[in-house]
């Protein structure tokens, strides 16, 4: 599965493209709003992890600018560190992982996005 992994945490991202690619998948990563875009125009992607809180361009603003474009992938999992439960994110993305989570959580978000082209079967972690 190719994954982007977009999270202006270098940490962070980086290791989760080691471990998507340790698992068989192949991870791009992005460390901004911008380049996540960029990536997403240019490549072709199964999953998109989006940190909310991307310098330049955040996360729910690059879910809407592509919500309704059948040619950008789905799903798009949020990534974030805000305990605070928002209802826009719940609108644009099909999953939510709160930081920190569970390698077993990422696993099951992982399996959902393979195993349905339904993207809204995804479960919710």
């Amino acid at each position: 599965m190719n994954v982007l992994v977009a999270d202006d945490n270098e940490v962070v991202a980086d290791s989760l493209v080691f471990l998507l690619d340790c698992i068989g998948h192949h991870a791009v990563m992005a460390h901004d709003g911008e380049t996540a875009l960029e990536l997403l125009h240019a490549g072709a992607f199964e999953l998109v992890l989006l940190d909310e809180n991307l310098p330049g361009i955040n996360g729910s603003a690059i879910a809407l600018s592509l919500l309704d474009r059948p040619e950008f992938p789905r799903p798009f999992v949020a990534l974030t560190g805000d305990s605070e439960s928002n209802e826009e994110l719940a609108r644009l993305f099909d999953v939510c992982l709160q930081k920190p989570f569970s390698l077993e959580t990422l696993m099951r978000v992982i399996e959902d996005a393979r195993s349905n082209s339904n993207a809204s079967c995804l479960l919710a972690a």
